[in-house]
């Protein structure tokens, strides 16, 4: 898992080697978030110039090249928002994607005594149905910098890390 700063160096070294990572991003967009959760992948993906007033984002999930669900396809403003989390020797972020009574919430955490998690939860009505934990090293640009820059809102409704 990488933190907000080595999350930057990863992508560059990525692009600089050549090396293509696994995403259900397009190469016109910019990898917000991505990991192979074993047969599928998850990813939050950017298009245009992302801040306050431009760009979209888009939460992508399914086998490599074979996305089964790609949302939002229209504004996304009102359905995505973010936290964080402050732990023991660590913390971590999230963002959420919520289409009607579902939330799929992709996260990156570290803490003392616990380690890396990354994956993404999905909950219904509040509910916890799905974790699935990332299985590499997930690309994230996901934190608080990202947040601001991109004028993302704070989410009202806490996640408990899974």
């Amino acid at each position: 898992m990488t933190n907000w700063l080595s999350g930057a160096a990863v992508l560059l070294a990525a692009a600089v080697s050549g090396a293509h990572a696994a995403t259900l991003c397009t190469a016109k967009e910019q990898v917000i978030f991505s990991c192979s959760t074993g047969a599928k992948l998850v990813s939050v993906c950017a298009a245009g110039d992302l801040s306050a007033g431009v760009g979209s984002l888009t939460y992508r999930y399914g086998p490599p090249g074979k996305p089964e669900m790609s949302y939002p396809s229209g504004p996304w403003r009102g359905v995505v928002r973010s936290g964080t989390w402050t732990f023991s020797g660590g913390g971590g972020a999230y963002l959420t994607f919520r289409r009607e009574a579902f939330r799929y919430i992709v996260y990156t955490a570290i803490g003392r005594g616990w380690g890396e998690k990354a994956g993404v939860a999905v909950e219904q009505n509040g509910r916890l149905l799905t974790n699935q934990a990332c299985r590499d090293k997930p690309l994230s640009e996901i934190g608080p910098d990202f947040f601001s820059n991109s004028g993302i809102p704070d989410d009202a409704t806490p996640f408990e890390l899974p």
